[in-house]
């Protein structure tokens, strides 16, 4: 070190001067008069100084300590005297150093002076004082002293209290590998502390902690493997986290890992080292490690009392085993010995005798002491007990019924790990059954008890998924839990995942498949497969149709209740297939399927009264029953409605109520009802409102409607429309003459030679009517043959308009017939006056000659 290293302080380096000349008491002087000037250094050098006795010794120590500045030095030094390692240990003198640190900037020294405040070692304890300096460590970045913030600002200790705060400290700590800290992050995520409960963000960052060899993580870690909590269970990964804990180890680890050893759970079976964990952990209480050393010594031949200790202390498996010693002497000592267990307070064979009681097993029948053992063991806590109990309430059988109480013990039972229990809490919310209906509550249930391997959970989590209930709609993750749960023989499943490989939803449509899933649920009893089965039969859907095999399935769905089986029998016995028709029959299952409330069959019913088949005629009744189905919102009845409306059939007739019965019909979705609005909104008299005919056909055209498209492309060249749209007629008029309505075809050429778009064009037009006469079609031919004497996109040829004449009047088209007896054929333009105006259609697109009004 120079003269010049420390120029600021010409003290300290005077004092250096003095000691290497020998004049230790003047130099000692100076420097000490440097740091009482403000030189923290000197304090560094003169402790150095006191212990060495020797300035070079002192000074070449003195050097290296501050290589790394005044604040980490000081630290040193204050641990030292905290710790006793370099020094002697004194904690009183540390405080000193941790402080100057820490007035030099320094964050440890910080954490170590909240510690002393804490404990009360080498200061006065102060819990206020220590959350003060805990928090400015934290502030300046110390990892230890962020973790020791935040274990006083969770418990408001010293200071304010917010568990968010601590977290935060407690995460930036563990970020920086600090185990402690990352212990708490695992205990955040396992107790929901200011986030969701999430076991397997906990067991990580246990794992993180207990490789940095943190003994109360590798317990923790140790536990997570043993129980299956946030990670797969694995008893050997168990037994080697616990095996890393110092002894003496905590009761309930003596216990797992004398379980582990005694029952060769993923390691080699040891029955000394099982005997000496299950004995400390049975002179610990622990009932569980003194029955499970009651079967080591058993295994060993050895004579003990163990079972006796632990059923004296109430252990239930212990309780029971004595009872079992007795039922193989006498059945009736048993249940003796089982009352006498319940008397103690045993709740296990409460258990037991609530079973015994309800069967009648070695006792008399009694259904009150069934329920009441029931009743009294689930008090107690146990599991099962509360399980039983809840389900004895709710079925209502052998005591009365009661939802709230079940809806209280199946809470119980679900949130001590029970499967079935926390599947019907999800029952409950979901029915509001004792509860609120809360479908989002259902889920989380469903979605537990589906985790632990319950396959009705499972059925209903795919069932959410499939739907959206309360969550995103994935039919994917709904295929993966129906099939999970038809994995473990869960029928419904079965059905629904026919469904979906029938529709292509959540995987790769398979409508063989579907079959096949659809033939197992159905041979399971469940009545929706057996009717799509007969539908697959009926409409050869992953199979040759056969309509003996449909008729089959139809009737065991029917024979189940299932309304719709029974209105597809019906559907067969009407229509003559696979069964011999039979109106009275289908009459009867319509009826039946009906008051089970198919709307379907009732509109079929009104049907077969409209028409007299299998039931005398009356159009009323047909009338009443149609106007049920629509109002049970079936959309086809109101059109047939609308339908009747208008001929006055069954009602008096009444245009406006039909428009009515039409438009409803066609906000239910109806193509038809919306078609017939739109002809009822384009007719020829003074009422017609194009816009409203244009609203109601564009949806159905959109949808398919073949007749509708053709009727909305004449509307809209209509002159009297207020903005033509011939553009959009042309592409209507092509939606339906390609989807092979005849009417639109010939509407084609009829726009072709009014020229809507472009002009007229002739040549197309006769194009257009060729490709039809060719097919036979009588009014291409008349009009083929109009352009043949008009000499319009062909050349005049009026032998060739004759014949084309002929075999138009010869298809039975009158208007050839009569420009045939005319003396002279119109030729020229006025042909064309003889030209069809646009052709509107029925519903089932016949050619119509006029629109109604």
């Amino acid at each position: 070190m120079t003269e010049n290293s420390f120029p600021e302080n010409k003290l300290f380096l005077r004092g250096l001067e003095l000691l290497k000349r020998g004049k230790a008491e003047k130099g000692l002087k100076r420097i000490e008069k440097a740091f009482v000037t403000g030189y923290k250094p000197a304090m560094i050098f003169l402790d150095f100084y006191e212990q060495e006795n020797s300035w070079e010794t002192a000074y070449e120590a003195f050097g290296k300590l501050m290589e790394n500045g005044f604040s980490d030095a000081a630290l040193t030094i204050g641990k030292w005297y905290y710790t006793g390692e370099n020094r002697q240990k004194d904690a009183t003198k540390s405080v000193r150093w941790f402080l100057e640190s820490a007035r030099a900037g320094g964050a440890d020294g910080c954490n170590y002076i909240g510690e002393m405040r804490e404990t009360g070692i080498g200061l006065e304890e102060n819990d206020e004082k220590a959350f003060e300096w805990y928090e400015r460590g934290a502030e300046r970045g110390d990892i230890i002293a962020k973790y020791n913030f935040g274990r006083l600002v969770r418990i408001g200790k010293g200071g304010r209290r917010d568990l968010e705060e601590a977290v935060d400290n407690w995460y930036e700590s563990a970020k920086a590998g600090y185990a402690p800290a990352m212990y708490k992050i695992g205990e955040v995520f396992e107790e929901g502390l200011s986030v969701p409960v999430k076991l397997s963000k906990a067991f990580d960052w246990y794992l993180k902690a207990a490789e940095k060899d943190y003994p109360e993580a590798c317990g923790k870690v140790g536990r997570f493997y043993y129980e299956g909590r946030g990670t797969e269970q694995d008893y050997a990964l168990a037994y080697h986290w616990f095996s890393k804990i110092d002894d003496p180890l905590p009761a309930d680890i003596s216990m797992k890992m004398g379980k582990i050893l005694f029952e060769g759970l993923g390691v080699e079976k040891n029955i000394e080292l099982a005997k000496k964990y299950l004995e400390q952990a049975a002179d610990a209480n622990f009932m569980e490690a003194m029955f499970l050393l009651g079967r080591l010594l058993d295994e060993l031949g050895e004579t003990h009392e163990w079972y006796q200790v632990a059923a004296d202390k109430g252990y239930a498996p212990a309780q029971e085993i004595i009872a079992n010693q007795y039922l193989e002497k006498a059945e009736s000592e048993g249940a003796e010995w089982l009352e006498k267990a319940a008397l103690g307070g045993n709740a296990e064979a409460m258990l037991r005798l609530s079973y015994l009681y309800e069967k009648g097993e070695n006792v008399e029948v009694n259904t009150k002491k069934a329920v009441d053992y029931a009743k009294r063991a689930a008090d107690k806590g146990v599991v099962e007990a509360q399980y039983r109990y809840a389900s004895l309430c709710l079925a209502g059988e052998i005591t009365e019924k009661d939802e709230h109480a079940a809806a209280d013990y199946f809470s119980r039972s679900a949130e001590a790990g029970h499967p079935r229990a926390t599947y019907l809490m999800g029952i409950l919310h979901e029915k509001g059954l004792s509860y609120w209906s809360d479908k989002e509550k259902a889920f989380q249930w469903f979605m537990d008890a589906a985790e632990k391997g319950v396959p009705g959970a499972m059925f209903r989590v795919g069932v959410y998924f499939e739907n959206g209930i309360t969550v995103e709609k994935n039919p994917e993750k709904a295929f993966n839990w129906y099939q999970k749960a038809a994995d473990e023989g869960y029928a419904r499943a079965l059905f629904n995942l026919g469904v979906l490989y029938e529709a292509g939803r959540g995987t790769d449509a398979n409508v063989e498949k579907a079959v096949e899933m659809y033939r197992l649920a159905a041979e399971k009893d469940i009545p929706e497969a057996m009717n799509n089965l007969g539908n697959a039969y009926h409409q050869g859907k992953g199979v040759e149709v056969n309509l003996e095999e449909a008729a089959k399935w139809y009737q065991k769905a029917a024979d189940s209740g299932f309304a719709l089986g029974e209105y597809n029998l019906g559907v067969l016995y009407y229509m003559g297939e696979g069964l011999e028709k039979n109106y009275s029959e289908a009459f009867q299952l319509f009826e039946k399927a009906a008051e089970e409330g198919s709307v379907e069959a009732k509109y079929n019913l009104a049907g077969m009264y409209f028409y007299g088949e299998g039931v005398p005629k009356d159009q009323e009744k047909a009338f009443a029953l149609y106007r049920e189905a629509a109002e049970s919102g079936f959309s086809e009845a109101w059109r047939t409605l609308g339908e009747l409306y208008l001929d006055g059939e069954g009602t008096e007739a009444d245009p406006v109520k039909a428009a009515e019965c039409f438009a409803k019909g066609g906000y239910g979705g109806d193509n038809e009802s919306r078609f017939m609005l739109g002809r009822l909104y384009s007719g020829e008299d003074e009422k017609a409102d194009y816009s409203k005919a244009i609203s109601f056909l564009e949806p159905a055209a959109k949808d398919g409607f073949l007749p509708a498209a053709n009727l909305l492309a004449t509307l809209l060249v209509l002159p009297e429309l207020e903005k033509r749209n011939p553009a959009d007629a042309w592409k209507w008029l092509n939606t339906a003459a390609d989807g092979g309505l005849r009417a639109a075809k010939l509407n084609k050429a009829t726009f072709l030679k009014k020229g809507e778009l472009n002009g007229p064009d002739f040549k197309a037009c006769l194009e257009q009517l060729t490709e039809l006469a060719d097919s036979g079609d009588e009014m291409a031919r008349f009009n083929q043959a109009l352009l043949y004497l008009a000499g319009l996109g062909v050349r005049k040829d009026v032998d060739k308009a004759r014949e084309l004449l002929e075999d138009a009047s010869v298809g039975g088209w009158l208007t050839a017939a009569e420009l045939l007896h005319m003396d002279k054929l119109p030729e020229g333009p006025a042909a064309l006056e003889y030209w069809m105006p646009y052709l509107i259609t029925d519903a089932e697109g016949n050619i119509l000659k006029g629109n109604i009004s």
